[in-house]
């Protein structure tokens, strides 16, 4: 019991740090925003959605920065080589296809998106680019693969129980009802991953990847469009996901074969 206590402190710890930063930053970015509409005489002088652009890449730093500061996460001088380019490339598919399974099946699911204008606004704003395509997967995957999944690794006798808690903290911390499903199924190909590769490198270049398209998408075509491009028709689209789905199995296979055994304790490449 003692032991479980430890653990669920230590996630409860990470989390609170996570929005303690996410707070300082909203207040203090909307306190700024404030002063400076009482100087000028403008009801708003910097805009909600720069506000919020420039509250979420800040506190998304401050957060990578505690993770490396206080040793959650560590990155050796070969982070870069880790991994070979094949398995980079394996798992880029494995992620991206994954991804896009997960969200045409949830948008024939009446799952709300309570977050979709939010991101649309946000895509209007440079920060709020950068911090949906590059800095979110950073972050996430530095707290909830490298810091959380990480130390659950090292002391849970079955790793899935560790890919699994960690892939349901990361859904539920999105707290949006679509983004929580999408976000534990999508966590637990992500934990697998980190778990066999033993690197955060892959992890960060596929979800980087997924979020840079997605955002990509958003500007040129809007949510309306490309929910008309993979929805409307389940007839034609059932088929198509069956057949991803089928072609990423020898993915994982090859993968899986090809990557050495997961030692034990496990422990990360930086490590070694």
């Amino acid at each position: 019991m003692d032991e479980i206590k430890r653990r669920a402190w230590f996630i409860i710890k990470l989390l609170l740090w996570y929005f303690f930063y996410q707070l300082v930053c909203t207040f203090g970015f909307g306190l700024l925003d404030d002063v400076a509409s009482l100087v000028t005489g403008s009801d708003i002088y910097f805009g909600e959605n720069a506000t919020l652009a420039a509250s979420l890449f800040l506190s998304a730093l401050l957060m990578i920065w505690h993770l490396v500061t206080f040793g959650y996460v560590r990155f050796s001088p070969r982070f870069f080589s880790e991994v070979s380019f094949g398995v980079l490339v394996r798992t880029a598919v494995l992620i991206f296809g994954s991804m896009y399974v997960f969200n045409v099946t949830l948008d024939w699911l009446p799952l709300p998106d309570l977050m979709e204008d939010t991101f649309m606004d946000m895509g209007n704003e440079p920060l709020g680019v950068l911090s949906m395509a590059l800095v979110a997967p950073l972050v996430e995957e530095m707290m909830f693969r490298g810091a959380i999944q990480g130390y659950l690794m090292r002391r849970c006798s079955n790793p899935w129980t560790a890919i699994v808690v960690s892939a349901l903290v990361f859904g539920v911390i999105h707290m949006n009802p679509v983004q929580v499903v999408y976000a534990t199924l999508l966590g637990l190909v992500l934990g697998w991953i980190y778990y066999r590769t033993r690197s955060l490198l892959p992890v960060i270049a596929g979800h980087v990847l997924n979020n840079s398209v997605a955002v990509a998408s958003m500007k040129m075509w809007g949510s309306e469009d490309i929910e008309a491009i993979t929805v409307d028709d389940k007839a034609v689209m059932l088929p198509v996901l069956l057949l991803i789905v089928a072609l990423l199995v020898p993915v994982v296979l090859k993968l899986n074969r090809e990557l050495p055994s997961v030692p034990r304790p496990w422990r990360g490449k930086d490590e070694e």
